[in-house]
């Protein structure tokens, strides 16, 4: 079984580590509060904010196109790594942008049920096992290995 190599971390790294680490782990706890007022049917006025989610999603699908292009990829997975991104910005745009609604609205009740707690906590549990997921999907590939890899 192929072992991973390990990186060293410097000063620099750790701080962009640590950003993107807080950034990753505030969006999500974003998206399960949104997830939470779109569930408990709070999420009063989505209709009127679903354009500007859609738009995000729009611009991420042809900036994900623009940037596929330049990599020199198949037609084919240029369009569906370009759909996988559009649908990922349109579910947390939509979810993250009604749990920021969510928290403004219900902050009191957030912090005395602990569920704001409970869902940072989530969210960096999540954004470990991504982080670990990127470095290590080749491992889980289900796919036999070609080249150069055997």
């Amino acid at each position: 079984m192929a072992m991973a190599q390990r990186r060293r971390f410097d000063a620099e790294s750790i701080g962009r580590a640590g950003a993107l680490i807080a950034t990753c782990t505030l969006v999500l706890t974003a998206s399960f509060l949104g997830l939470v007022a779109l569930v408990s049917g709070e999420a009063v006025g989505l209709s009127d904010r679903l354009p500007a989610y859609v738009l995000g999603m729009a611009t991420a699908f042809v900036g994900a196109v623009l940037i596929a292009e330049t990599q020199g990829l198949d037609g084919r997975t240029v369009i569906a790594g370009a759909g996988t991104v559009a649908l990922g910005t349109l579910v947390v745009l939509t979810l993250g942008g009604e749990g920021l609604l969510h928290a403004v609205r219900n902050p009191g009740a957030l912090v005395t049920s602990h569920l704001l707690f409970y869902f940072l906590a989530a969210g960096m549990i999540a954004t470990g096992f991504g982080y670990w997921a990127i470095n290590h999907w080749q491992e889980l590939s289900i796919r036999p290995k070609t080249g150069f890899g055997r």
